[in-house]
């Protein structure tokens, strides 16, 4: 930064000197000699004077116009890419809306960021992930050239503007294209391993301000990460609709954790080899006051989305390990309990060691407590995760696989997981024992569970035949609509403690 401002300043301070020892030269004493008439010599010191004030102010004027200018760039500019920032960015914006406005020109506004890059900086440190930012960079540039306004806006996000006169249907198919190109052309590991998502808007159809047209850039960006990232998705009306009732229900979401309005239902889990209840997984319902009963696969997500996720396990360990109190049901009649735990909160230290010490904390006889997580996050990012559990299993927490079958894993990757058992997908048992593919797989699980020595429960069992079919091939351990619906807790303590030989007639 000093070296670019020292330059010119030098050479003005330079000019500055010569002028003045010239000055000093042609002194009053000088021109005294030269001048015998007074008359005369009041003209040449008036001129003197005079060309004195005119010259120092075009000196200051030149040095703070270059250095204004400078300093211009550099508030423009990134200084980690190199590439124009988020201020330059949206003044470049607004001056293409206002002309476009005046000529009636079409133009794309694309806001791009890498997936998962705040992982990245975890895992790898901020030296890796500025290293990413620099190579996308110079890859976008290098992809567009010079006719598209390519800006670096901030974090993990790059603003992308493109040409005037390059036709709509061109430009979403360069934008398709560009979304995978930038890190599948790139000759390094960091990229390879990558993936960005884009959300564009055009105008004027979309949007006729550089506000706007940001704000629905940034609705169609979370619409392609919502949609499971590494997409590109353009924006349309129904976005905004949507967005607005996603913030409305977050909204609320956050009155429901304050509130603990949650309410806890167990399904029980039954043990064919040994006619006892062995446990029950522990399943959150949010009873909204005007939508009524919203389902945990529209809650739960929207919860990871806004960060509200940590709160809401907490909610429910909390409230399930104090109804298994108070109803007093202890590890004789319940020797388990399993609750869902995201990859999220697993992944949050802060939020696990908490959940800890209430499970520490839990009255002695109360059931052990087994976090599921599922096999499709854990394949994810499985050397982070696979850290966590091994941490959190030497301080004793049980964990299980959920979603078995589904997350495509490898048995050498799963070995890697300090897990204590895996429970086979719902999907792969409700056409059981019919569909041959399904049959065939939920074989090759139980042998796999088998050979690991992982207990086994099967998830979603409705049908006498199904149970049968399990039992056959080595699962012993059933949960489904055919041994026990979901219940409350109230219900869960009455069905613990009648004496049956099964749970079924």
């Amino acid at each position: 930064m000093r070296h670019r401002f020292t330059r010119p300043a030098g050479r003005i301070a330079l000019t500055y000197l010569v002028i003045a020892l010239l000055w000093i030269a042609f002194s009053d004493r000088a021109a005294e000699a030269l001048f015998n008439d007074s008359q005369l010599l009041n003209r040449v010191q008036t001129i003197k004077g005079t060309l004195f004030v005119l010259a120092t102010s075009m000196l200051l004027y030149i040095l703070m116009h270059r250095t204004l200018h400078k300093i211009e760039i550099v508030a423009l500019e990134d200084s980690l890419t190199g590439l124009p920032n988020r201020l330059a960015f949206t003044r470049e914006l607004a001056q293409r809306c206002h002309i476009g406005k005046d000529r009636d020109q079409r133009f794309t506004l694309t806001l791009m960021d890498i997936d998962q890059f705040t992982d990245l900086n975890d895992e790898q440190g901020h030296a890796r992930g500025d290293e990413l930012l620099r190579l996308v960079g110079h890859q976008l540039r290098h992809l567009l050239g010079n006719d598209w306004y390519i800006a670096h806006i901030g974090g993990d996000e790059f603003g992308l503007l493109s040409p005037a006169d390059l036709n709509i249907q061109e430009t979403r198919e360069r934008l398709d294209w560009l979304q995978h190109a930038v890190m599948r052309r790139g000759n390094h590991d960091l990229m390879l391993s990558n993936t960005l998502s884009a959300g564009s808007c055009e105008f004027p159809k979309d949007a006729r301000t550089g506000q706007d047209m940001l704000r629905q850039a940034d609705m169609a960006l979370s619409r392609a990460k919502h949609q499971g990232r590494d997409r590109h998705s353009f924006y349309h009306e129904e976005l905004k609709r949507t967005l607005l009732e996603r913030l409305s229900l977050a909204k609320d979401l956050r009155v429901a954790i304050e509130q603990q309005a949650f309410t806890l239902v167990y399904q029980p889990q039954w043990s064919v080899s040994t006619s006892q209840w062995v446990g029950a997984e522990v399943l959150v319902r949010w009873h909204h006051a005007e939508r009524g009963w919203v389902p945990p696969d529209q809650f739960i997500p929207l919860a990871e989305r806004e960060g509200l996720i940590h709160r809401v396990t907490e909610c429910v360990v909390e409230k399930a390990l104090t109804e298994l109190n108070r109803a007093g049901l202890g590890r004789t009649s319940l020797p388990s309990l399993s609750i869902n735990l995201s990859h999220l909160t697993l992944l949050n230290d802060n939020t696990m060691t908490l959940l800890h010490h209430l499970i520490d904390q839990r009255t002695a006889d109360l059931p052990a407590v087994m976090f599921e997580i599922t096999e499709t996050a854990t394949m994810e990012n499985l050397d982070r995760t696979l850290k966590a559990m091994r941490s959190w299993r030497e301080r004793g927490i049980d964990f299980s696989i959920d979603d078995f079958g589904t997350g495509y894993s490898s048995l050498s990757r799963l070995k890697q997981l300090p897990l204590k058992e895996l429970k086979i997908d719902r999907s792969f048992i409700m056409d059981l024992p019919g569909d041959q593919n399904d049959a065939v797989i939920t074989q090759a699980i139980l042998a796999m569970a088998k050979t690991l020595s992982l207990n086994v429960v099967a998830e979603g069992v409705e049908t006498l035949e199904q149970s049968d079919f399990l039992q056959t091939h080595g699962c012993t351990i059933m949960q489904g609509y055919y041994y026990a619906r979901p219940m409350p807790i109230q219900e869960l303590n009455v069905l613990l403690t009648e004496s049956v030989d099964s749970p079924v007639g």
